[in-house]
């Protein structure tokens, strides 16, 4: 919770180089998604694994949720970014910091992109977050509806940008839509695609 996405310490990192080759035939994945795949991992292995990544803080069950983030650099690290990205995903991860929220909202597909150039592939999450510098100032973009999968969309801009805690603001009232619309087995897409943008803009802008 509040961390960086895709980042981790030195330590970290060795420990899954050495796990990679005792339980994984020394091979690791790196998924766009900012997450690491052991590829290779017999059954009777699992649990031993999961508890040694438990023990370095790398087992967070948060696959596919709002607190899986993807996020770009941003302007911490990129010449090319017209505003951060790192803290604006700390502060969303914070505000959906539990595991019992993060249950409750189900699959949500948030990717945050500090440019146009898209690294983060905001207009193809569920939700998301398009940094762009307006006069000078950092200013994010809210988008809903993308979709990588095998149904892909892009996603659409819901209206006039935000400053950093009001995109974190915009994206709780989003999910709050969701939950009050939803039906049965739906996902956030799911839902935004039959019940369309007015709502959700609605109860963003007011």
């Amino acid at each position: 919770m509040g961390g960086i996405p895709g980042d981790a310490s030195a330590d970290q990192i060795r420990l899954m180089a050495q796990l990679a080759k005792d339980y994984s035939f020394d091979e690791l994945r790196v998924t766009h998604a900012q997450n690491i795949v052991f590829p290779h991992v017999k059954k009777a292995d699992l649990y031993t694994l999961w508890q040694k990544l438990d023990e370095a803080g790398l087992s967070t069950a948060n696959l596919d949720t709002v607190g899986d983030i993807i996020a770009c650099p941003g302007l911490d690290y990129c010449s090319l970014a017209n505003a951060r990205s790192i803290p604006v995903a700390q502060k969303i991860s914070e505000r959906f910091g539990s595991a019992e929220k993060q249950a409750e909202i189900g699959e949500l597909k948030l990717k945050i992109s500090g440019c146009i150039n898209a690294c983060g592939h905001h207009h193809a999450g569920h939700i998301g977050i398009l940094g762009v510098d307006r006069k000078g100032v950092e200013n994010y973009q809210l988008l809903l509806g993308g979709s990588e999968g095998a149904d892909t969309s892009l996603g659409k801009i819901t209206g006039p940008g935000f400053d950093e805690d009001g995109i974190v603001d915009a994206v709780e009232k989003a999910t709050q839509v969701y939950l009050s619309n939803r039906e049965d087995g739906e996902r956030f897409l799911d839902t935004y695609r039959r019940i369309g943008m007015d709502p959700f803009k609605e109860a963003i802008y007011g």
